[in-house]
């Protein structure tokens, strides 16, 4: 496929834009991990192609809960 047709949304939600997740490795410093948080709707997934597919089989954590 060529890069400049290539779908860049989340697979599930079809947001454009992601960030990558932040956490503590085991001396209690921020860093960024390998996993990738949609804008959208809050899942975590693996990769970039995850994302773009939007398998929530292999997303890293469940959905963020909203408050109605």
């Amino acid at each position: 496929m060529n890069p400049s047709t290539a779908r860049n949304c989340c697979g599930y939600c079809r947001a454009t834009s992601y960030h990558r997740v932040l956490a503590r490795d085991d001396a209690g410093v921020m860093r960024y991990t390998e996993a990738l948080r949609c804008t959208g709707c809050g899942r975590e997934y693996a990769n970039l192609q995850v994302w773009r597919q939007g398998d929530t089989q292999d997303a890293t954590t469940p959905p963020v809960a909203t408050a109605n």
